[in-house]
């Protein structure tokens, strides 16, 4: 990642922690998806955060929780 800026790699790695943290919870489902794939959609999801929260706000707690 040659020619970028500490924030840009600092906020590179954000997202790839939130997605790694997407794939365990993705893996802990038993939903079986490809490796690749599983990384695809979640440094997706994670460069997509904003919006995805957005989805995802009006749903508070679920029933069996």
């Amino acid at each position: 990642m040659a020619g970028i800026s500490k924030r840009q790699a600092d906020a590179h790695d954000r997202i790839l922690d939130a997605a790694g943290a997407l794939a365990e919870l993705i893996e802990l489902s038993g939903i079986e998806i490809d490796e690749d794939d599983l990384e695809e959609l979640t440094i997706y999801l994670a460069r997509n955060a904003p919006r995805v929260k957005a989805i995802l706000k009006g749903l508070g707690k679920w029933p069996w929780e």
